[in-house]
């Protein structure tokens, strides 16, 4: 554990928005005694595209991607998972290898669960079933708004609403006063995420730094106007 002390799930933070919470005390505990929690570092992965899936992920803090890999090596980024999230539950059900890759996007603790107290779980607790179709519809329902905004939205628009959820998720006030946001995605997973060329994407860094938006030193991206972006995004 790298010196870090364990939390069990009667105290994790994210326990109250993952599928999780459905579990009475006892099956709770179950849990909390048959977890396996541990930091993982950015860069790292979860599990690869194609391995046996042997249980599921649950994320208590950071963030984590999902990839999927083509069949000439090509691979994009499809989603971000958030705290409280649960991680390859959809091949768990399905039975299969998983389809993805889930890569760490920024230091992290997570808490594996394997297999077998799944099913009992599951079987327990029906409603943990329900939860898991909730998520998986709440997915879908994510990836048509991405594709209608992909249709509707330009792509300086899209961009700006990315940082909006990002910022919205790990932002911070800076000692003065300011709206920074440290990017945890390269240009090249920005892009996947909203459906634009890398290009595209620096022309929109221009765009929104010429246009007094936003500005950018590395990584580390500061929100100048909020209001204004807000506006924009709205108006899309």
């Amino acid at each position: 554990m790298n010196g870090k002390q364990s939390i069990g799930c009667f105290d994790c933070q994210a326990h109250p928005s993952s599928e999780w919470c459905v579990l009475d005390e006892d099956e709770l505990a179950l849990l909390n005694s048959t977890k396996v929690q541990k930091p993982v570092e950015a860069g790292s992965t979860l599990f690869h595209q194609g391995d046996n899936c042997d249980g599921i992920y649950c994320l208590e803090s950071g963030l984590v991607g999902i990839r999927r890999l083509d069949s000439a090596g090509n691979t994009a980024l499809l989603r971000l998972c958030s705290p409280g999230d649960t991680i390859g539950y959809r091949s768990f059900l399905l039975k299969s290898e998983h389809r993805t890759t889930a890569e760490i996007m920024m230091p992290s603790i997570v808490c594996f669960i394997h297999r077998q107290t799944v099913r009992t779980l599951l079987e327990r607790n029906p409603n943990l079933g329900l939860r898991f179709l909730d998520h998986n519809v709440k997915v879908a329902t994510d990836f048509e708004e991405r594709h209608f905004e992909s249709i509707t939205f330009t792509v300086k628009n899209r961009f700006l609403n990315l940082l909006m959820v990002l910022y919205e998720r790990f932002g911070h006030l800076n000692e003065n006063g300011e709206s920074v946001l440290e990017l945890p995605l390269s240009r090249q997973d920005i892009a996947a995420l909203i459906g634009a060329s890398p290009e595209t994407i620096s022309r929109s860094i221009t765009r929104v730094q010429d246009e007094g938006l936003v500005r950018f030193k590395g990584r580390q991206v500061v929100l100048q106007d909020i209001d204004e972006l807000t506006r924009q995004i709205s108006a899309s």
